[in-house]
């Protein structure tokens, strides 16, 4: 109770004291928290690397310093050198005040530009009290940020109703002076205290005090914190983006000047999307609305549905909410999930018996749609007023046959659309010609300039060309806490009946035969293959680990999956449901470390993010490498946290060996493109593909039949 003026000013007190503890945990306060222990890692991962850094390093910016010097006086690397001054060297024989000068100003250059670039990543299996610290303040942030709001409109609620009534019940007098109180005053006191002392008031305090107890008791245990890093791992460093402010140099250099700025000055609503996104595709999402029809290459990953929400998203607060995805069958259901579970965008599902039903309520609503490419067709013409607002087609490849019913079904919905993005990942080899019919059906204009002379001879000018329409990121350029990749060949041997098997499939030029020959054991101790797998995944689940295996063979699949019974496993055919696919992987992603997921990989391999494994088994090589890079892709991408490492399994005197022969010049050239290039894209017709793999299949059968013939006399 307040029943003296003692009693109100302790109350004013307590006020302010609340006021101040609101305001200790403001998102600035956060920011500068995160900022400082994320400045502390770089300065840490820097001195790591200045560590692994030899002394002669000097020499790459200052030709003919005395580097033996150092070494002879037991300084090895540049970290040992780091942090001593020039007077400290010229006590070193042979060195004098200029050259002690000259290293300073070396070693200064390399310090400065370790440290700017160096990028901590935390590894949630070997987590600093550091790195603990940091993700403690995320998670606070995230957690506290939302009540902190809350408090803030409470307690101003509370202060507004309260202040006149306080400032009044501090004119309360003693006794005696009280004699001299105006009668009106004396009544507007007594007023002010009772309405102190009401319950509402009373109960309101007691709330925002508990709340405030809460928020400065606030903890959360390592183990919580470790799991919630590792499922939101995209979350933890798209909020270091934002509180250092950090913004990948890569994100947009290859783009003309005037198209940054202009992308940059767009303003992007966010309202109403659950998701917080990263700078790169912030940009992204601008870009695709600036120049309002294009193409996003974006590689396999990085978040173009996250891009094409956000644009969907942005356009509905415009009031423009009618919009189409067209996309493959496979992942209609991943994009269904995905809008419903990131934005309060309404969907219908154009696929199935009741798609005229949901086709007549997305007319009469506003929301996505969202079909495959085989339906698209069903849905033209266009009723005259019917207004599309936007376009998305995912694997846009599918569609760059002008020839094609689908494509012309497409280029229909293109041109009907005000807003339009085609994505397509696959890293893919150049083809001008091909590029500029996907350009042609977006801004034509554009794709009518464009020559392979221009460019071969003028790349420069290329890029600037394709820049209102192409836009491309890599991993690496945007991804900075990604996490390490490895490529582990693994070789054995055929079982003694597999290698009987092989050679009839030899002689019988049974391509698919040879290639699976190496499972046709069926057992561990008459299979090494299966053998080296299972030993890989009692290691993976030692080490806290889950495994994805891929295989293009049905038979192979259930011949693991069945030599898996008794462990946590499960697996993904073709013949899944593309719905059953998605609940699979959730259900995957829930299990314990050692658990398994067996896919073919045409089924499990595109489309699908499976970032709960971190260990990868190709069953066999593929013939398109990037068949290879997109069943990698499922793993190692956006939002992983540990280090992903692939097991290659190959039987040694087999197929496997030519495969890789054959395919390794195109190898090269598949790793240089998507690593290095800015040009889109080149992906073949399905005649294309099965001309070119057959030319590749007759000259492994040809290669691997002569080193047999050779052998075997």
């Amino acid at each position: 109770m307040v029943r003296t003026k003692q009693d109100v000013e302790r109350l004013e007190a307590e006020l302010n004291r609340i006021h101040a503890s609101i305001d200790i945990s403001s998102e600035e306060l956060f920011n500068d928290r995160i900022k400082g222990i994320w400045k502390r890692l770089k300065t840490s991962s820097g001195n790591e690397q200045l560590k692994n850094m030899p002394l002669d390093s000097l020499l790459t910016l200052e030709k003919g310093l005395p580097v033996h010097i150092l070494m002879h006086n037991g300084l090895q690397t540049v970290k040992d050198i780091a942090e001593q001054t020039p007077q400290e060297w010229m006590q070193l024989d042979g060195i004098g005040e200029q050259t002690a000068q000259r290293i300073y100003q070396a070693v200064a250059k390399i310090k400065a530009s370790v440290y700017e670039q160096a990028t901590p990543r935390v590894n949630p299996d070997d987590i600093s009290d550091e790195d603990m610290n940091l993700l403690e303040s995320i998670y606070k942030k995230w957690h506290l940020l939302k009540l902190v709001e809350e408090m803030q409109n409470k307690f101003k609620e509370y202060y507004q109703e309260t202040i006149s009534d306080i400032e009044m019940a501090k004119k309360q007098k003693g006794f005696f002076w009280a004699l001299f109180q105006p009668k009106e005053e004396k009544e507007q006191i007594r007023s002010a205290f009772a309405n102190l002392n009401k319950s509402k008031h009373q109960k309101e305090l007691e709330q925002i005090k508990k709340k405030l107890d809460y928020m400065l008791d606030f903890e959360v245990s390592k183990e919580e914190l470790r799991k919630h890093f590792e499922t939101e791992n995209a979350f933890y460093y798209t909020e270091i983006e934002k509180a250092t402010d950090f913004d990948s140099k890569n994100i947009s250099e290859s783009l003309p000047q005037e198209v940054v700025e202009a992308v940059n000055r767009y303003p992007l609503d966010t309202k109403g999307l659950d998701i917080t996104l990263r700078n790169y595709q912030i940009f992204g999402a601008k870009y695709a609305l600036q120049y309002k029809k294009t193409l996003l290459g974006d590689e396999m990953g990085l978040g173009k549905t996250i891009q094409a929400l956000a644009i969907l998203n942005h356009l509905k607060q415009k009031k423009q909410g009618h919009a189409v995805i067209v996309c493959p069958l496979s992942v209609v259901a991943n994009w269904k999930r995905e809008l419903e579970q990131r934005s309060d965008l309404q969907t219908f599902v154009f696929h199935g018996s009741n798609r005229a039903e949901h086709f007549k309520a997305w007319q009469e609503e506003t929301g996505v749609l969202i079909t495959t490419f085989e339906l698209a067709g069903h849905l033209l013409p266009f009723e005259k007023e019917q207004s599309l607002d936007a376009l998305i087609v995912d694997e846009a490849h599918y569609v760059k046959n002008p020839n094609a019913k689908r494509s012309q079904n497409v280029y229909y919905l293109t041109d009907k659309a005000e807003y339009v993005l085609f994505m397509s990942g696959t890293p893919l080899e150049n083809s001008i010609e091909e590029m500029k019919q996907l350009i042609s059906v977006l801004q034509p204009e554009i794709a009518n300039s464009l020559t392979k002379e221009m460019h071969l001879l003028h790349p420069q000018a290329f890029r600037k060309a394709i820049a209102p329409v192409y836009l491309r990121r890599n991993r690496q350029d945007v991804l900075n806490e990604l996490p390490d990749l490895e490529i582990i060949p693994e070789w054995v041997r055929f079982g003694e009946e597999e290698e009987k098997f092989y050679q009839q499939a030899v002689k019988g030029e049974q391509v698919m035969a040879m290639r699976r020959a190496g499972w046709q054991g069926g057992t561990p101790d008459k299979s090494p293959k299966l053998e080296k797998l299972l030993e890989i995944c009692a290691n993976a689940k030692k080490n806290g680990h889950k495994v994805l295996v891929f295989s293009y063979f049905k038979d192979v699949i259930e011949t693991i999956s069945k030599n898996l019974k008794g462990r946590r496993h499960r697996t993904i055919t073709g013949d899944v449901s593309n719905h059953k696919r998605q609940e699979i992987i959730d259900a995957f992603t829930a299990d314990e470390a050692g658990a398994v997921l067996v896919s073919q990989i045409t089924a499990g391999g595109v489309g699908l993010n499976i970032q709960a494994a971190n260990v990868v088994i190709l069953c066999e090589p593929q013939w398109k490498p990037s068949m290879e890079e997109q069943a990698i892709s499922r793993a190692f991408r956006m939002g992983q946290s540990r280090n992903v490492v692939v097991y290659r399994l190959l039987t040694e005197d087999s197929i496997d060996v030519a495969m890789l022969e054959v395919l390794g010049e195109k190898s090269d050239l598949f790793n240089l493109f998507i690593r290095e290039t800015d040009t889109a894209t080149r992906i073949l017709d399905e005649q294309e593909q099965e001309e070119e793999e057959a030319s590749i299949q007759k000259k492994v059968l040809e290669l691997e039949k002569e080193r047999f013939l050779q052998i075997v006399g």
